[in-house]
């Protein structure tokens, strides 16, 4: 035999002993790949069943009770600790969801096991930094079959994941929030005719300046939405706006009716339909009327005030007109005229809380002075006028409408007193309670139109409700930093009294308004020098179905201050400016999220 065959057969003799000796190493790397590979797999399975099985439990909780709701356990808000999945409830609907994703308690032949807790206490078990109004924690675990790994050892792969989804507040940062939908329509006060899905129209030389960015929940692309119009979404001309980013839903687009409009940057669309286009105040109810108020009859409809030297005060209470002798009720707006301080007359104003309640709506004369002490005022109910809704609140030439906290030099600053909460409403609104007079009278005191409808050059100083005072009713609390609300049941749509949108209809039912235009809300600009004339600060707040119309008579009319505005649609006309700077502190809402 030759050398050269010898050679061949020592290698190939080495090369078979080799493979001996490393393949038992090889088999049982091939077996950790395979078994590690397949516990891998299944824990991600795992963890995506019971993320989903969470979210579902907190995002069912949020669509009953809203997003400015409370929860409480019991309900739809199941609480129970760690176990069994519950026969009703969101953690049922958890349990649907981990088993539509593969996992069921003694599933896979009995190597599954799953498990649902949830709790409306302040933080959750296993995360417990993060503070919390609900929490549902999800367990999944599996036993993986151990193929070849079971030679080195008996214990089997079981990869347990864990997933934690909470209700948490967040702070409502935007500027504005326009919530009307596609099929939201309502006759605008522009001339447009019937205006179905726009969330935004401006005619005129109109600005906007929103420093938190808009969000737009129609998705109504352009060309869209008024009879005879090109419009959708937007229907602007000759407007611009200066915002950090406006989000419309969907297809949402903006149709330009005249030439010189510039929005900046561009509005984006294509966002899923979200917490950011609903209601924020959705589950919250409105805003709680005061009891027990004495009575104050004006005779002749009008209150006098000084004109010079110190304020008239007038005192807390139900104020309504009269005839002057006979002081039977005449429905119309009581007429205030000079300077007048709505106050008990005490160094500190009603303890620092002030109520009332305005029948027939509130005018005040030309040149006049009023001042708002902190404090709750209802105005419930106006006579129609020309059978449309009467403005409740109407501002002669020239007056000043303030409260207790000046202007500063650089523009509207946060009060530290409670501020004030001005609710535009009917004689029905919950739990007001009519003078005996109103009862046994003719006049039923319909829905006023809420805002500030004025003359020319209205000079307004306003503070929303300040939560951080402790003078503020606690039923009050949550609303903060409401400055004007608009009765949720002036809308097109209606509203339950939790104040969530009325689906028993299979969709939002419809609410039939005996007054035209009633759930259109006004505010009307002026100037001041080289400034605002109306400054607000806090959040106006208008339901779904709704809207509010910004008006500017001369140039440069403007509506300014640290607000924050949420309203079905916004209309701006003439030569109306809004600017929206943003609240320090402002509202929070319910959020659903993963923390773990």
């Amino acid at each position: 035999m030759s050398s050269k065959v010898r050679s061949k057969q020592s290698e190939k003799g080495m090369a078979l002993l080799l493979f001996s000796l490393t393949a038992p190493f090889l088999l049982i790397m091939l077996a950790l790949v395979l078994d590690v590979g397949w516990s891998y797999y299944t824990n991600k399975r795992a963890q995506n069943a019971a993320d989903a099985a969470a979210m579902a439990a907190v995002s069912q909780v949020l669509t009953q009770v809203g997003s400015g709701g409370t929860v409480n356990c019991g309900g739809t808000a199941v609480c129970q600790g760690a176990g069994s999945c519950p026969a009703s409830g969101n953690l049922q609907t958890a349990c649907q969801y981990a088993a539509a994703n593969g996992f069921v308690d003694g599933g896979d032949s009995g190597r599954q096991s799953f498990t649902i807790a949830g709790n409306a206490s302040q933080f959750a078990p296993s995360v417990p930094n993060v503070r919390v109004a609900y929490w549902a924690e999800a367990v999944a675990q599996q036993s993986v079959p151990q193929w070849f790994s079971g030679l080195l050892t008996s214990t089997p792969f079981r990869p347990v994941v864990r997933s934690t989804a909470a209700l948490r507040m967040v702070d409502l940062k935007a500027s504005l929030y326009l919530l009307n939908r596609a099929s939201d329509c309502f006759a605008s006060i522009l001339n447009l005719g019937v205006v179905c899905g726009s969330d935004f129209i401006a005619l005129g030389a109109n600005t906007i300046r929103a420093d938190g960015g808009i969000y737009m929940a129609s998705s109504n692309a352009a060309g869209l939405g008024l009879p005879n119009i090109a419009a959708g979404t937007v229907a602007v001309g000759g407007v611009s706006v200066q915002a950090p980013f406006t989000y419309q839903m969907g297809n949402g687009g903006i149709q330009n009716l005249l030439a010189g409009t510039n929005w900046s940057p561009a509005p984006m669309n294509g966002f899923t339909d979200g917490t950011v286009f609903s209601d924020p105040m959705a589950g919250k109810g409105q805003p709680p009327a005061p009891v027990g108020l004495p009575d104050h009859p004006v005779p002749g409809g009008v209150i006098v005030g000084s004109l010079f030297g110190a304020p008239t005060v007038l005192a807390p209470g139900n104020y309504y007109s009269t005839l002057p002798i006979l002081n039977t009720p005449t429905g119309l707006p009581v007429t205030i005229t000079g300077n007048v301080i709505f106050s008990d007359g005490n160094a500190n104003p009603c303890g620092g809380f002030c109520n009332y309640v305005f029948y027939g709506g509130v005018i005040t004369g030309a040149l006049s002075t009023v001042t708002f002490s902190p404090g709750r005022y209802v105005y419930a109910g106006a006579q129609p006028v020309s059978g449309a809704a009467a403005a409740g609140l109407t501002l002669g030439v020239n007056s000043v409408v303030q409260d207790l906290t000046a202007m500063g030099s650089g523009g509207i600053t946060q009060n530290s007193d409670a501020g004030e909460i001005f609710v535009f409403t009917s004689k029905n609104y919950p739990g007001l309670v009519l003078p005996v007079p109103l009862r046994n009278s003719v006049f039923s005191f319909p829905q006023v139109q809420a805002g500030i409808s004025a003359g020319l050059n209205p000079q307004v100083t306003l503070h929303g409700l300040n939560a951080s005072n402790s003078r503020v009713p606690a039923d009050l609390v949550p609303f903060a930093p409401v400055l004007i609300w608009q009765d949720q049941a002036n809308t097109t749509l209606k509203y339950t009294s939790s104040g969530m949108l009325d689906l028993s209809c299979g969709g939002p039912c419809t609410n039939i308004l005996s007054l035209p235009g009633s759930q259109n809300m006004v505010i009307q600009g002026s100037t001041n020098g080289a400034r605002a004339g109306v400054n607000m600060y806090g959040t106006i707040y208008g339901p779904r179905g709704s809207r509010l119309t910004i008006l500017g008579v001369l140039p440069g009319d403007a509506v300014a201050g640290k607000l924050q505005i949420i309203t079905g649609a916004l209309q701006m006309a003439l030569n109306a400016s809004l600017d929206v700077q943003m609240l320090p502190t402002p509202p929070a809402k319910l959020s659903a999220s993963l923390i773990q």
